[in-house]
């Protein structure tokens, strides 16, 4: 596939398929691929272990139902894309992001503001850290002071709702300075019914997430519609394509995903 260099953002909800497709992209096609949360999907990945002990500790903080920590792990494992597509920059090729962060959080982070939440941490925080294997935990509170310059999980959750309450270029603007990544070149938007995606989800190997429920997901979905028409009014430099996943198989979705990238690429 010869496609000049571009960085495509593919997102959506949660069981459109695009970490299965983006695997299979880079083991048939030799893209680049970025994992924005997950970076361990990517075996070769320098940061793998890292992130592995952030999806544990978003794991601890689904099953404590904290959003604050959820949102702090979220942050962290978003804090690893910028040195990963810094890494895949300048080779003359295409780098697909599995998610991206100024994309996404437009989306979510207004959601989670709605899930009903604590406002004060309470024992929750000490209770996060005691989850975690011991070893993984002060990998993870290394990781939030390098990436924060302090230690509280929850403070960093919190400045992550509140930026969720603000306009959609404001929240822009303040993931920008949060993530030091740019804008990508195109977003490429894997759409999928709810019902599909939530069966999709249930059918996975690893626990259920705090999120992965219908009627936050039909919101999520919602969610990319708008984000999306707000970028092609707002932000008209960045191609926003769209593919219809119901029903499609991970090499049917895979040649969508490379009928688009040749037509961007033109």
């Amino acid at each position: 596939m010869e496609v000049s260099e571009m960085r495509v953002a593919v997102v959506g909800i949660d069981g459109t398929g695009k970490t299965t497709v983006l695997r299979s992209m880079r083991e048939t096609d030799g893209i680049t691929a970025i994992h924005a949360i997950r970076a361990h999907e990517d075996p070769a990945s320098p940061v793998a272990e890292l992130s592995r002990m952030l999806a544990d500790a978003s794991a601890a903080a689904d099953a404590l139902g904290g959003v604050h920590l959820k949102l702090a792990a979220l942050a962290l494992q978003l804090h690893l894309y910028g040195p990963a597509e810094r890494q895949a920059a300048g080779k003359g090729r295409t780098v697909l992001a599995d998610r991206h962060p100024l994309i996404d959080p437009l989306v979510y982070l207004p959601l989670f503001g709605r899930i009903e939440t604590d406002a004060e941490p309470g024992a929750d925080v000490p209770a996060w850290w005691q989850k975690q294997d011991a070893d993984a935990a002060q990998a993870v509170r290394t990781w939030l002071r390098e990436c924060t310059g302090g230690e509280d999980p929850w403070s960093v959750g919190a400045d992550l709702l509140q930026l969720g309450t603000r306009p959609p270029q404001e929240m822009f603007d303040g993931l920008v300075r949060r993530f030091g990544v740019a804008a990508p070149d195109a977003v490429l938007h894997l759409d999928l019914p709810v019902a599909e995606a939530v069966s999709r989800t249930r059918g996975r190997d690893r626990s259920h997430e705090l999120h992965e429920t219908t009627e936050f997901l039909t919101r999520a979905r919602q969610g990319y519609a708008a984000v999306l028409e707000w970028l092609g009014a707002h932000r008209p430099e960045i191609a926003v394509r769209r593919i219809d996943c119901s029903g499609l198989s991970v090499p049917e979705a895979a040649e969508q995903v490379r009928q688009v990238l040749g037509d961007l690429g033109r």
